[in-house]
């Protein structure tokens, strides 16, 4: 399985920038923003949920490495929230990069990520999915992740 390794500070900035960048078009696309509000909305958005940077509480970055090369082959950013007295994980971000998808990278994350949540005691990963970005769905899906609309969610306990 893939190994989540914190991020340092040059690989935060650059996940960020194409979070952002990826969120920036996602919006536009989804018909949420106009293009020419997007590069405004996108630095709103990213003070408003960042801002203490990769030292934000509850904002968790890391880098995924491939357990045989030690390579990066990516990046997960999630936070802890509560909602309604449940601790859960909300992963905001994910990214393989070009060259390693369809490896099964993205699924070893997950699993990763759930063994962390378990650990923590949390029971719920919820998740924001655009409804155009379907091999994302369809990985979601797969991994048990369900909802209405682009909020999918996971119960651990089952």
């Amino acid at each position: 399985m893939v190994q989540l390794v914190p991020m340092n500070d040059h690989e935060f900035e650059a996940f960020v920038v194409v979070s952002m960048r990826d969120q920036a078009r996602g919006q536009v696309q989804a018909g949420t923003w106009r293009a020419e509000d997007a590069d405004d909305n996108i630095k709103q958005l990213r003070a408003q949920f960042l801002p203490g940077g990769l030292n934000t509480p509850k904002h968790h970055f890391y880098r995924i490495e491939d357990p045989t090369t030690g390579n990066k082959v990516g990046g997960l950013w999630y936070m802890e929230n509560e909602i309604e007295g449940q601790n859960q994980f909300f992963v905001l971000d994910i990214q393989i990069d070009q060259a390693q998808r369809r490896q099964g990278y993205g699924t070893q994350a997950f699993y990763a990520l759930e063994e962390i949540a378990r650990h923590e005691g949390v029971a719920t990963i919820s998740l924001h999915v655009f409804e155009h970005n379907l091999p994302a769905r369809g990985m979601y899906r797969k991994l048990g992740y369900e909802g209405p609309g682009n909020t999918l969610a996971k119960n651990l306990d089952r």
